[in-house]
């Protein structure tokens, strides 16, 4: 099964003006291709940068059409249905949605003085959000488009996502919580999805927010052959800590906390390396003991592989 059809392969306007400040001071920066479908045809995206903020986006993006084609399945490269068992057991393997998910959801509450107790989870994924904002005490509202993940959702929660793309969204009341985990990439008109978050919020509401780091040192180390944050064409945004700032403060939102995330698995060595046996125990052990460490720095440095904000609505 492929994600999109041949015919649903049409890119979108050129942008002219960066993503997230709107200056139109904005350059080439590099191409990437990738073969998405199981076709043989190789399709070619071309990123800008811009020259004020450091954002980063592809120009020609997919277009609408394109992205929904393959939204329909899932915004995790899914190619075919995944059990909650095998999800979960990911999971045990590498803990990550579970940590990132309680995590964003307890720091989204600390900061949410509006006294609403409504959470409205964008992109819901697997459903981990909603599970721990749940658990939090909010009454959810989920979206999410993957009807390999909803099943996955339905399963771990007991009921189903709105199955829409965010742009569809009419929201029928305001939400004390909004959470966008590693969705603001995806969407082809990041500051129009900002403002509807922003007025959505009730006054003193938060939007908790995860991206990949454009600045992070696996972009600066792997270039295009980077996948956390460039992977084409899904993720068409590529988001600095500056970039996001200003995006979200252009529409009414104060940031009142930034964070950055990096975890590797600790195997990717010994995978790389194709290493077997004690060897491989032994680099899988040396990933794990140096971790803290070295994400500790990367992160001091500002070049972590996810950034973390939580802006409030003024």
């Amino acid at each position: 099964m492929t994600y999109a059809s041949a015919v649903s392969e049409i890119y979108g306007e050129p942008i002219r003006e960066c993503v997230a400040c709107r200056a139109e001071n904005i350059s080439y920066w590099r191409q990437k291709s990738f073969q998405y479908t199981q076709s043989d045809i190789q399709n070619e995206f071309h990123i800008y940068r811009c020259e004020c903020c450091g954002t980063g986006f592809l120009n020609r993006p997919p277009h609408t059409q394109w992205l929904q084609a393959i939204y329909q399945y899932s915004g995790q490269a899914l190619t075919k249905p995944i059990s909650l068992e095998d999800v979960l057991a990911r999971e045990v393997e590498f803990p990550n949605c579970t940590v990132d998910a309680e995590r964003m959801s307890q720091q989204a509450d600390r900061f949410n003085s509006s006294g609403n107790r409504q959470a409205l989870d964008i992109g819901s994924g697997f459903g981990f959000y909603t599970q721990a904002l749940r658990k939090t005490g909010y009454q959810t509202v989920s979206i999410n488009p993957g009807k390999y993940e909803n099943e996955v959702f339905k399963s771990m929660n007991g009921d189903e996502p709105l199955a829409l793309m965010f742009e569809d969204y009419v929201p029928s009341e305001p939400f004390g919580v909004a959470m966008m985990s590693q969705v603001l990439e995806h969407l082809l008109e990041p500051d129009q999805a900002i403002a509807k978050v922003a007025g959505l919020l009730a006054t003193g509401g938060v939007l908790a927010c995860a991206v990949p780091n454009y600045d992070s040192f696996l972009v600066k180390l792997l270039g295009t052959r980077d996948n956390a944050c460039l992977w084409v064409p899904e993720h068409v945004n590529y988001f600095t800590e500056k970039g996001l700032k200003v995006l979200l403060e252009r529409n009414g939102l104060r940031v009142v906390k930034v964070e950055q995330i990096t975890r590797v698995p600790f195997n990717a060595l010994s995978k790389r390396l194709r290493l077997k046996g004690s060897l491989a125990a032994v680099a899988d052990g040396l990933v794990k003991s140096l971790q803290a460490p070295f994400a500790g720095l990367m992160h001091f440095f500002g070049l972590g592989i996810y950034i973390n904000v939580y802006a409030v609505k003024k």
